[in-house]
């Protein structure tokens, strides 16, 4: 490796502007959130998602535009950007050959322990949440396209991140109408097509480093749209909007479980769900999602951003 120094500068840049976006990534979600709630749940799920995403494409833009200078002097289309600039250590492919000091190895190590505990900790949980989901699958058997679990516990989800499948119990078979349990299947088939366990998962790594308040709601938010989202690809044919919160409300009434860190049809926000069905119908996508495209923007302060963080790091790290 010619530049030790500059690989671990470039990690403790990710790791700081990832964290500190984090940290006011909370509050930003908090003022746009009335803004989403009329959002179509399709829409408003792909913006959560976005919006938990943000520290991170952050950090890598940051990342690019600290890096330009050098990419476009490379080929000679500027000249070295950094013959002018001896006082700090450089963030170049070419004269960005140093060591890393102390304190940078001490940043390393201290985002890279906070890093671990956080993840850590999720991924425990995932994986034990996981092995509980692997037993009930053991038990189960195969009937058609569903697994069926030999319990009197009524019981409906999706399981399965990569290729998620549909779960009922014998007491759901036996407890409701054949109708009922085709638009049962409909939803869950919906969390299956959009792989909500595995985007759950995803939106709760992206989200660790914000505010625990701001991080519940930002999940909560989430999985509201999800449920309601698939609530919507129910309605087909004859079944209207009505049709599908009654059996939703049926579902409720039989005491339907699922096992932690998987999606179904008797998901969070019963209440919010139906309200949602038997409301007036979301208006339009907003013009104003458009103006995501305008991030590429961001390449205009690419100057300033390099030479900000090589300044940054004289003053901390040597």
């Amino acid at each position: 490796m010619h530049a030790p120094g500059l690989v671990l500068a470039s990690g403790v840049l990710v790791g700081a502007t990832a964290i500190a976006g984090s940290r006011l990534n909370g509050p930003f979600y908090r003022l746009v959130r009335p803004r989403l709630d009329r959002l179509a749940p399709e829409d408003r799920s792909r913006v959560i998602t976005l919006i938990a995403l943000l520290p991170w494409l952050l950090a890598v833009a940051v990342l690019i535009m600290a890096f330009l200078p050098s990419f476009v002097t490379i080929p000679g289309l500027i000249e070295d950007h950094c013959l002018p600039h001896d006082h700090h250590p450089h963030l170049c492919l070419v004269h960005g050959r140093w060591m890393p000091s102390g304190p940078l190895w001490g940043s390393v190590a201290l985002l890279g322990l906070g890093g671990t505990l956080l993840w850590g900790r999720l991924v425990i949980r995932v994986f034990k949440a996981h092995r509980v989901v692997l037993n009930l699958m053991r038990v189960s058997r195969r009937q058609g396209a569903l697994q069926v679990l030999p319990t009197q516990h009524p019981m409906a989800f999706t399981a399965g991140f990569i290729r998620p499948q549909t779960v009922v119990s014998d007491a759901v078979l036996a407890g409701l109408p054949l109708e009922d349990l085709d638009i049962v299947l409909r939803h869950e088939e919906g969390h299956a097509h959009r792989r909500d366990t595995l985007w759950r998962v995803i939106l709760e790594a992206l989200a660790l480093a914000m505010a625990k308040s701001s991080r519940v709601l930002l999940l909560e938010d989430f999985s509201l749209a999800c449920e309601e989202a698939c609530d919507r690809r129910a309605i087909r044919g004859s079944v209207t909007p009505d049709r599908v919160a009654e059996v939703l409300l049926r579902m409720q009434r039989l005491g339907c479980l699922q096992p932690e860190g998987v999606v179904g049809a008797t998901g969070s926000h019963l209440s919010r769900r139906v309200r949602a069905l038997l409301g007036d119908p979301y208006p339009p996508r907003p013009q104003w999602m458009k103006a995501l495209w305008l991030a590429s923007l961001l390449l205009l302060a690419a100057d300033p951003v390099h030479h900000m963080a090589e300044t940054l790091l004289g003053w901390l790290l040597f």
